[in-house]
């Protein structure tokens, strides 16, 4: 049996991010933005994430190179247990393989409306578009959001 290959939905902006303008180091990088991305959005693809190899958009990538970045492989292994809700997914690669897959070809359609379509260095559209969702996210919000003021409040009223 051969090494485990993660297969993915793959466009022209990986060959553009990775290799053209070096805004990621690899494409095992860049898939695993894109699948972050597919999280937050809450686009996990079911159906056509691994591409197809005829339009050529299907990418491999060795679970090996995932699994040598000990923060990638925790990633991994929390988007499967999210997903499933299964404790065994922590351990599936399997699993871990195919759900990473998913919701990196849906972090791909969001990128590719986001910074996909820029002409030249699409650098500065992707460090727009993390500020942007780190601005919209700079509030808690609900219960916790309550309890950091709350403490906030307490720390400035024992301070005088």
């Amino acid at each position: 049996m051969g090494k485990p290959i993660i297969t993915y939905r793959k466009s022209e902006l990986y060959d553009q991010v990775v290799d053209e303008y070096e805004v990621f180091a690899s494409s095992y990088h860049f898939l695993m933005f894109l699948a972050i991305i597919g999280y937050r959005e809450g686009r996990l693809k079911q159906n056509n994430y691994r591409g197809d190899r005829d339009e050529g958009t299907r990418g491999e990538i060795g679970l090996q190179n995932v699994y040598s970045n000990e923060l990638y492989r925790t990633i991994m292994a929390c988007l499967a247990l999210q997903e499933t809700g299964d404790p065994d997914a922590l351990v599936d690669s399997s699993k871990q393989m195919k759900i990473l897959a998913q919701y990196a070809a849906g972090g791909l359609e969001v990128a590719e409306q986001e910074f996909g379509d820029i002409a030249g260095d699409p650098t500065d559209a992707i460090v727009n578009y993390i500020k942007r969702v780190h601005e919209d996210n700079n509030d808690i919000g609900g219960e916790l959001d309550a309890i950091v003021k709350s403490f906030d409040d307490e720390m400035l009223d024992s301070g005088e």
